[in-house]
């Protein structure tokens, strides 16, 4: 693996992030899990009829939200705070890891455990999760609230897996092995051959959106190995091999294969990393090792700035908290590999800690070139910051944990 092209700072110490992250753990359970997210303002009461729905105005008002809405337009139009199943899924993760780390959270587990039960995708056979908020896309989609979907699914599962194999849970075993059902028998295979697949985002569409597909393939591999299920096995290489088929020759991906899915950004770039780590550490199966590599090389070279991380890999702004969570992690998965990847980890964490932590605990959403938008979204920033922050403390306390990819343990 090639070494990081970025300046490696002094590791921090373990202690440097136990007061941010108690913090930010007692705005989150304050809230009871609950909150706001960029897409949601169709949740508002005002935007309840039919009109509201339909182009333009549907897309008018869900970018509105996203781009300058913030808590106060939020609180203007009564959005009321609500649960996102693939929130639930981070923060449980994030419980698992301050529970091998010694705190007691058991309680913390048992409750969102419970909680991913009754937010289960409704009219769905298996366990399958989607958004909390009506959404519609300018090419006429439409994705009424927790309709399932592949992102949400997977990271729910992976954290049930994560619970299932630390406390012996056969719940939440039972429910991880029944998602990986919906993910094999209700998407669509958008492209399939002999040796590559490619999964559809929801089961309404037909989408070649490489970073969803591959998560898919990465917790099918790790259902496949842990009950030696062939079909799922191949299925997880065959989508290993479609991203592999879609890596440019300078290591990047774009969002996906659509003429409007053109653009690089690091989060994404930093899921198919991980997804791809965590199928060759599940399988043994090495062989896309070189995609890996250059993958990676492209990431550490093209989406930091001396510590700070990028959004997009050509310009700097907005600096998004997601991109800077999401880059821990990945950092994190990568220690094994590059000697470098934790002293980064920790050197993004310091940054974000410092620059996008609110007085009272929780995350921007995004420092911006003029403006910074302080609006502290649950799923985007709260939870992907709490899930990174338990891990990297996790790694830095207790050494002997190796890290999986992107903090997922099988």
């Amino acid at each position: 693996m090639t070494a990081s092209a970025q300046t490696v700072s002094r590791p921090v110490d373990a202690t440097s992030y136990a007061s941010p992250l108690r913090r930010l753990r007692d705005w989150i359970e304050a809230r009871d899990y609950a909150g706001f997210e960029p897409y949601d303002l169709l949740n508002s009461p005002y935007f309840r009829g039919n009109w509201a729905g339909k182009q333009p105005f549907a897309t008018l008002i869900i970018q509105s939200g996203r781009r300058i809405g913030g808590l106060r337009l939020r609180r203007f139009l009564d959005v009321p705070p609500s649960k996102n199943p693939k929130a639930l899924g981070l923060i449980l993760a994030g419980y698992c890891d301050l529970a091998r780390d010694g705190s007691d959270v058991a309680g913390g587990i048992a409750y969102l455990k419970q909680e991913l039960r009754r937010l289960r995708s409704p009219n769905e056979e298996h366990y399958c999760w989607g958004y909390d908020w009506n959404y519609v896309s300018l090419r006429g989609t439409k994705l009424p609230a927790f309709s399932p979907n592949a992102i949400a699914t997977c990271f729910c599962a992976s954290a049930l897996l994560q619970a299932a194999s630390q406390f012996g849970d056969a719940e939440a075993a039972a429910m991880a092995a029944s998602a990986g059902e919906f993910l094999v028998c209700r998407l669509h295979r958008s492209v399939e051959t002999a040796d590559q697949v490619c999964f559809s985002y929801t089961p309404g569409d037909r989408t070649r959106i490489y970073n969803s597909s591959v998560l898919v393939g990465a917790l099918l591999a790790r259902l496949g190995n842990s009950t030696h299920n062939l079909e799922y096995l191949s299925l997880a290489k065959r989508s290993m091999q479609y991203l592999a088929n879609q890596q440019r020759s300078d290591g990047s991906w774009s969002y996906g294969a659509g003429r409007v899915q053109k653009w690089i950004d690091g989060f994404h770039t930093g899921y198919n990393l991980c997804a791809l780590l965590e199928y060759m550490q599940a399988t043994g199966d090495w062989s896309f090792q070189d995609s890996l590599d250059s993958g990676y090389l492209f990431y550490t070279k093209s989406f930091f700035v001396d510590g700070v991380p990028k959004y997009f890999h050509d310009r700097l702004y907005p600096i998004d908290i997601h991109s800077c969570s999401q880059a821990i992690l990945t950092f994190c998965a990568f220690q094994a590999h590059d000697p470098d990847a934790l002293s980064l980890a920790q050197k993004i964490a310091s940054w974000t800690v410092h620059n996008m932590q609110s007085k009272d605990g929780s995350f921007y959403y995004q420092r911006r070139r003029f403006t910074t938008d302080q609006t502290p979204y649950m799923r985007w920033g709260q939870a992907w910051m709490f899930r990174a922050l338990a891990h990297l403390q996790l790694l830095l306390t207790n050494p002997e944990h190796e890290s999986p990819s992107c903090g997922a343990s099988s």
